[in-house]
């Protein structure tokens, strides 16, 4: 059966998807422009493109968007005033990426996730395919693949060709896992790493749960993303998987419920004593954040603490600025006071550090609306669960800042028009009936 609204504009559409899944993998210097404007180009492509979208789609600019835009920019005047510098970069990125999250929400509707889903499903073959070769042949790929790389965008990356990351030896505890004595790769996909990567797949794997209505049978798509999920072998990528077994057990009936519940709870106890979850564990304790910025501040380098450390860094940093935050003013963190330059990676610390008590209540508040709206738009029970989730990546990942995570967590009535959250409703219904499943 063919629907018209999935025909029109596709190849456009998902092509626009691709683009903003890739840049959200943040694997190449070209995509991470979007936060750093080294290039112009690669800053400058996603937001031609989603103009280009815009128009193509007709949106209009919602009065509630404006509304955002001038608060944004009123809390820009703030920090301002405060620390009496201008940082109009710091004001440009969050612009940027409010703009195109927007005209994704407003312009594809329902078929945002109807496309994020099968780009990750063909993403994930494709990771598959090359994991597999990885394994075999390590040292073939690398040579071939750096052959054809695009400049890495981060030290993790040692070659990558928009679909499939090589990480760097480097860091083999990062990219490698023992099992039983056998040593394997971690699948990274098109992602800077593993972990990036694995959460990608977790969203994914819950758009495929909801709208296929928890079906298992006959669903190929959700059994490849599983399996290529399993191949990333991280912690949060795991982690949340669990939570969508819980996720798709309270969905079904209670009885049959139930009985999953002694299922997740030895996958659970099992899970947790495999050598990488239980590495992660125990490296929590090994913590020494005096050390690494003695260490930083010595040998003049940037240091990279894990999320848990990188929370609490960031934590001290929120009490510093509790109510706005240092905002763009990355002289204000206290590392950098004295004298170190850490990279913080935790997604959730730095909206209290960067954004203060503005940033946390804006956060919680739109992801609790927007997670109570999804429940409604594809009717399932537990609009806490997708809350989880989103605060789960943004514990370990900052991936949240980026334009597509935005559109997981930014689908509410502050953001949309009341008409527009009314089209966005039937689209859902005129391409998905009651009793009609897309394969």
């Amino acid at each position: 059966m063919k629907f018209p609204l999935l025909q029109k504009n596709r190849i456009l559409d998902q092509l626009f998807v691709f683009m903003l899944i890739i840049y959200a993998g943040s694997a190449t210097a070209f995509v991470r422009s979007m936060a750093s404007w080294e290039n112009l180009i690669g800053l400058l492509l996603p937001i031609i493109f989603a103009l280009i979208i815009g128009f193509w789609h007709r949106i209009n600019i919602s009065k509630n968007f404006i509304y955002l835009v001038l608060g944004y920019t009123l809390y820009n005047f703030i920090l301002t005033v405060k620390f009496q510098v201008i940082h109009p970069r710091f004001f440009g990125i969050y612009l940027i990426s409010f703009l195109i999250a927007y005209i994704t929400i407003a312009s594809l509707r329902y078929r945002f996730f109807i496309y994020y889903e099968r780009i990750l499903y063909y993403l994930a073959i494709i990771a598959l395919v090359f994991w597999g070769i990885h394994i075999i042949a390590p040292v073939a790929l690398s040579n071939i693949l750096s052959q054809l790389s695009f400049k890495p965008g981060s030290s993790n990356v040692d070659s990558n060709i928009i679909i499939y990351t090589i990480n760097n030896l480097s860091t083999i505890e990062a990219t490698n896992i023992n099992l039983g004595g056998l040593s394997l790769v971690r699948n990274s996909g098109f992602a800077w790493e593993p972990g990036g990567f694995a959460c990608l797949i977790d969203l994914a794997i819950f758009v495929n749960l909801i709208r296929t209505r928890f079906r298992l049978h006959n669903n190929m798509k959700l059994w490849i993303l599983t399996v290529t999920l399993i191949t990333t072998f991280s912690t949060t990528g795991i982690s949340i998987f669990l939570l969508l077994i819980v996720f798709y057990a309270y969905n079904q009936k209670f009885r049959f419920g139930l009985l999953f519940v002694p299922i997740i709870i030895g996958l659970g106890i099992y899970v947790s004593t495999l050598s990488f979850m239980a590495e992660k564990l125990v490296d929590v304790s090994e913590y020494n954040t005096e050390d690494m910025i003695e260490n930083s501040i010595t040998y003049e380098n940037q240091s990279t603490p894990q999320r848990l450390e990188s929370l609490e860094i960031d934590f001290v940093d929120f009490l510093n600025n509790p109510f706005f935050g240092y905002g763009g003013h990355m002289q204000e963190r206290w590392t950098a006071k004295l004298g170190a330059d850490i990279a913080t990676i935790s997604g959730i610390g730095k909206v209290m550090a960067v954004f203060g008590i503005v940033g946390i209540l804006f956060f919680f508040y739109n992801l609790i609306k927007t997670s109570k709206e999804l429940s409604i738009l594809f009717r399932f029970k537990g609009w806490f669960f997708p809350f989880i989730v989103i605060i789960m990546i943004s514990i370990s990942y900052s991936l949240i800042f980026t334009s597509l995570l935005m559109c997981f967590w930014l689908i509410n009535s502050t953001y949309l028009s009341k008409k527009q959250k009314i089209g966005y409703l039937l689209d859902r219904f005129r391409i998905v009936k009651p009793s009609t499943r897309i394969g």
